[in-house]
C-alpha cells in the first residue's frame, strides 16, 4: 500500500495475493430500494460512515453490520435461502503494517473512508472496491486461493 501525500492509502496491487471465500460463511441481507433511486443513505457502521446512492442492502454478518451496493452485492454473493448469501468471488488481499486512512470508492462516489491499523487487511473486490478488514475477521472469512484459475 503506498502512502499518498495526503496520507492516505492507495491498494498495492504488487504486494496483493489472491484469496477466495470460506465455504458455510453465510450472512443475511436485506435489499433497501429508497423511493427516489438517486437518494443518499448514510450508514454509522463500526469502521465508519458509509455513502451509498439508491438500491443497497442492509448486511448483518456476525457482528458486524454495514450497507453494500446492490450492483456489488449481487456480483459478489449468491442466494443460500431467504434473505441468506455467502460470497462466492475471490479478492485480491495483503496485510500492511503501516497504519492510515483508506477511501472507498464505488462507481465514481466515495462510499467512506475507513482507518486502517497495522495487522488490517487491505482487500479489493472483482469489482474494484477496496476496504479494510481486521486480522481475525478476514481469516475467518478468506483462504489463500487454491489457483490462478479463481479470478478476483
Amino acid at each position: 500500500m503506498g502512502k499518498v501525500t495526503d496520507g492516505s492509502l492507495r491498494f498495492d496491487d504488487s504486494r496483493a495475493q489472491r484469496f477466495a471465500p470460506r465455504d458455510g460463511v453465510e450472512k443475511t441481507a436485506v435489499l433497501v430500494r429508497p423511493v427516489d433511486p438517486d437518494a443518499q443513505t448514510v450508514i454509522a457502521t463500526r469502521f465508519g460512515r458509509q455513502r451509498l446512492i439508491g438500491a443497497f442492502y442492509a448486511v448483518a454478518e456476525g457482528e458486524t453490520s454495514y450497507g453494500a451496493t446492490r450492483r456489488e452485492f449481487e456480483a459478489t454473493h449468491r442466494a443460500v435461502g431467504p434473505n441468506r448469501w455467502v460470497k462466492c468471488a475471490p479478492v485480491l488481499a495483503y496485510r500492511i503494517d503501516e497504519p492510515g486512512m483508506v477511501e472507498t470508492v464505488i462507481n465514481g462516489h466515495v462510499e467512506g473512508t475507513v482507518e486502517a491499523r497495522r495487522g488490517d487487511w487491505i482487500v479489493q473486490q472483482h469489482t474494484g472496491e477496496v476496504m479494510v478488514i481486521d486480522d481475525d475477521a478476514f481469516r475467518e472469512r478468506y483462504a489463500e486461493a487454491e489457483s490462478d484459475n479463481e479470478t478476483a
